[in-house]
């Protein structure tokens, strides 16, 4: 958009005659560059003449004299002509950007979304880009929401707003969710809409205000003792069972990585288990865990296949993880024929009833990074065995025995510089 002024002169301070000329063009890094030109006309009418004659040249210079970047140059005139005359409001430009974003480019038309479309859209690209546990998350978040929305699934993608972002958490936490699900939920939606933003099929992401909920009500793991463990592996179902429970107790390993280690991913011969989790395959993180005295006895006895791609739970590996008839609800079935308890608290929100347990599988996790504290070893070993890659995520999964707290606190001295027992004598 060009401009005029008039310059006064350094002599008398009177305005010259002549108007002068400045307007913007590219400068072929990504940026703009000002150019200032005198007309050498005395008639504002003229000048302006010359002065789009001028403009019109140096765009060309640039590379931006083509017909798309007229059309754009067109529209962002309009925007400034609207706005010199105050009338340049919210629809104004959402119309003006529209247009724009819809105008040709390179023979193609830029994308337009409806909700449901771009999250279709969205899913593929990131059944090749993510973990397959991940994408299985998406998905299931993104059928709750497009539910949630009803008919406004079908509507343009800009249609969502942060209030139906804030309503669809607060529904999650209606029907019982726990406040750390409704965030992991919101995070999703922050990086469906995040990605359409630098797509350009979205001008701003509607998630990014909504604040994470405060995880009070979450319910701390409980580690498993000794005993229990041995009540578990006594009453696994199969040997897979037996196998994936003291992976779980003495290797710490997920759920799903458990079922889904191959033959490959265990040395007999070093006694070491070496695989990458699902939840950092991204980063292609390999954990390598040394074999405890319980595992190597178990693959003595079960002989994995020399064939490095034979999944080692065979019985198992089809399984996922959380639906119903999965593996979690099969542990937990392992769980009550054992005839350990799940200590499960039952709360009610809004009238909706939620059952929460402090034990599951997840907890064979808490147990081995408790037993590894519990015999003294570093935390920096533990978090290499454990895969964890800070130190506050590593700590939520250490419960020190109450034994072995009392014993570490009866080995520091009091104030007379004496020790417990030695007072005791």
């Amino acid at each position: 958009m060009v401009s005029l002024y008039r310059k006064k002169s350094p002599v008398t301070g009177k305005y010259l005659p002549s108007y002068y000329c400045f307007f913007r063009v590219p400068d072929g890094n990504g940026g703009v560059r000002q150019i200032h030109r005198s007309t050498k006309q005395r008639t504002k009418g003229d000048a302006e003449k010359a002065a789009r004659k001028f403009e019109e040249g140096a765009l060309r210079e640039a590379g931006a004299g083509n017909e798309m970047s007229a059309a754009i140059l067109g529209k962002l005139k309009e925007a400034g002509e609207l706005a010199m005359r105050s009338r340049l409001n919210p629809a104004h430009a959402r119309r003006i950007i529209g247009e724009i974003m819809g105008l040709q480019r390179e023979g193609e038309s830029l994308a337009e979304f409806t909700v449901r479309g771009w999250v279709e859209d969205w899913i593929k690209e990131k059944e090749g880009t993510t973990a397959p546990t991940t994408v299985q998350f998406y998905r299931a978040t993104t059928n709750l929401f497009l539910d949630f929305l009803g008919a406004k699934a079908d509507s343009h993608l800009e249609a969502v707003t942060t209030r139906d972002i804030r309503d669809f958490r607060d529904s999650l936490r209606a029907r019982g969710r726990a406040a750390k699900t409704a965030n992991h939920k919101l995070k999703a939606l922050r990086s469906l809409f995040g990605d359409a933003v630098k797509q350009s099929a979205l001008l701003q992401n509607p998630a990014l205000a909504i604040k994470a909920l405060a995880e009070t009500d979450s319910v701390a793991r409980e580690p498993f003792t000794r005993e229990e463990v041995a009540k578990l592996v006594k009453a696994a179902t199969s040997e897979d069972w037996r196998g994936v429970i003291l992976l779980g107790a003495f290797a710490g390993l997920r759920l799903g990585d458990a079922a889904a280690l191959k033959a490959g991913n265990v040395d007999t011969g070093k006694c070491l288990i070496r695989f990458t989790p699902s939840k950092t395959r991204r980063k292609g993180t390999v954990v390598e865990i040394p074999m405890h005295s319980e595992l190597v006895a178990f693959f003595n006895r079960n002989k994995p296949s020399p064939f490095a791609a034979t999944p080692l739970s065979p019985s198992l590996v089809e399984f996922k993880t959380g639906c119903r008839g999965g593996l979690s609800e099969q542990f937990r079935e392992i769980m009550e024929a054992a005839k350990i308890d799940r200590f499960l608290t039952r709360s009610t929100k809004d009238g909706a009833a939620r059952d929460t347990a402090k034990r599951s599988f997840h907890s064979l996790r808490h147990t081995f990074t408790t037993w590894l504290a519990s015999a003294s070893v570093p935390e920096e070993v533990r978090r290499k065995m454990t895969g964890h890659t800070s130190t506050a995520s590593h700590q939520k999964y250490t419960h020190h025995e109450l034994k072995t707290l009392k014993g570490a606190v009866e080995k520091l001295p009091g104030l007379d510089g004496k020790k417990k027992r030695e007072r005791g004598r």
